[in-house]
């Protein structure tokens, strides 16, 4: 979504990107950054800054999001092993928790939906470097170990549907109730219900909770 790189008084193009992408990503944990207009007055960005770098708003937001889901999808680079699945699937919930505790992704899709990105390609691409992709990249993470016969016993597509979901309602409680200090053991106890429930081979995978001591 860059367009050609050239020099300015400011910085290349590619340096003021890399300025602006993490400001707007910082911002977009306010419950007041639900518009455009709005993120970039509090990041106190200007539209001609913003046209110094991309060719659009759109591709401005694109490369954030792309910036979000790298971060999120960073735990599951290396291959799983038998020892490491679980760990990896809780780092990446821990990843994806600090992604949608600040509502990023939740401003980031109320803009599109609002289709103040100029257009249907523009929020297609959005969908597709972000949330089409955090699934995919999840569900061939969980392919793998399906393979080397520690994986989930169900398609693995709508695992990682099912697990997103159980990580969405997590985030909704999360943005509001939990102790910080309690999120790692959350998300350790959430990774190991989940992957009980898969175990038992339903469709559904809505894991029953365990007993409490």
């Amino acid at each position: 979504m860059f367009a050609v790189a050239h020099a300015t008084p400011e910085g290349s193009r590619e340096q003021i990107a890399a300025e602006l992408v993490p400001k707007v990503a910082d911002v977009l944990h306010s419950r007041h950054a639900d518009t455009l207009d709005t993120v970039l007055r509090i990041a106190g960005i200007s539209q001609s800054r913003v046209a110094a770098a991309f060719d659009h708003g759109g591709a401005l937001f694109i490369a954030v999001v792309t910036t979000v889901a790298d971060r999120m999808l960073a735990p599951l680079a290396e291959r799983p092993t038998i020892a490491s699945f679980h760990p990896q699937l809780v780092a990446f919930a821990r990843q994806a928790t600090e992604g949608f505790s600040g509502r990023q992704l939740g401003n980031l899709y109320r803009i599109a939906v609002a289709n103040e990105f100029g257009g249907h390609a523009v929020r297609a691409e959005y969908y597709r470097q972000g949330p089409a992709r955090v699934r995919d990249e999840l569900a061939r993470f969980m392919s793998f170990a399906s393979t080397q016969g520690f994986g989930p016993d169900m398609d693995c597509r709508r695992a990682a549907v099912h697990f997103l979901s159980l990580l969405r309602t997590y985030w909704d409680i999360a943005d509001v109730s939990a102790n910080p200090a309690h999120i790692d053991d959350d998300l350790d106890w959430m990774v190991e219900v989940f992957l009980s429930g898969i175990q038992a081979r339903s469709n559904d995978a809505f894991p029953t909770r365990p007993a409490q001591d």
